[in-house]
């Protein structure tokens, strides 16, 4: 069931920007960009972990995201270390993505509400409709630059930046921002 939550998570997740676009109109444009790749056979694997990373890099601002999941580790690591870590951020979304969009199987989405907080943080809240149930799932969108860009999501409960944040923070403890680093990308190069 978390696997299937998280497959339709990640559907929605990556695309939210394009900045004349207010946040659910944003949301839509991604779900039509995630549901085409998950839904094009003729794309090989590698195709689809491009397209998906195409995507991430436009729609995801992976700065905010990443500064959340690591939180005080954030402020204590070098510019280096920053850009390393977003970098890998993006691959484990990738990777992510890539075996969940094998899961795809015509869910629909319906958009429920939008909040705008500050002019700069909106929530996007959405309906995940399975053959089975109906999964609520909460997008947050941050703008920079006149441009929103999503920067976590929630569903059931279940944030991507506390997991993330959860997942690494004994690595962490035990060994900074450059242990996290070499731990991603040993991870990363398994495939």
């Amino acid at each position: 069931m978390k696997s299937i939550i998280f497959l339709l998570m990640m559907l929605v997740m990556p695309s939210l920007a394009l900045a004349a676009q207010e946040p659910t109109e944003r949301v839509k444009l991604g779900v039509a960009d995630i549901i085409g790749i998950a839904s094009d056979s003729a794309l090989s694997v590698e195709q689809k972990k491009q397209s998906l990373s195409d995507v991430i890099e436009k729609h995801v601002d992976i700065q905010a995201s990443a500064q959340r999941v690591l939180g005080k580790y954030w402020r204590q690591a070098s510019d280096t270390e920053k850009r390393q870590f977003m970098v890998l951020l993006k691959g484990v979304l990738v990777d992510t993505y890539i075996v969940l969009l094998e899961q795809y199987d015509n869910q629909t989405v319906d958009y429920t509400s939008e909040t705008i907080k500050k002019k700069v943080y909106a929530s996007v809240d959405t309906e995940i409709h399975t053959k089975e149930n109906t999964i609520p799932v909460s997008y947050q969108l941050y703008q920079r630059n006149n441009e929103w860009k999503i920067y976590d999501f929630v569903a059931e409960g279940l944030s991507m930046i506390r997991t993330f944040s959860n997942d690494y923070q004994s690595t962490l403890k035990k060994s900074g921002v450059s242990g996290l680093n070499e731990a991603l990308t040993a991870k990363l190069a398994q495939g």
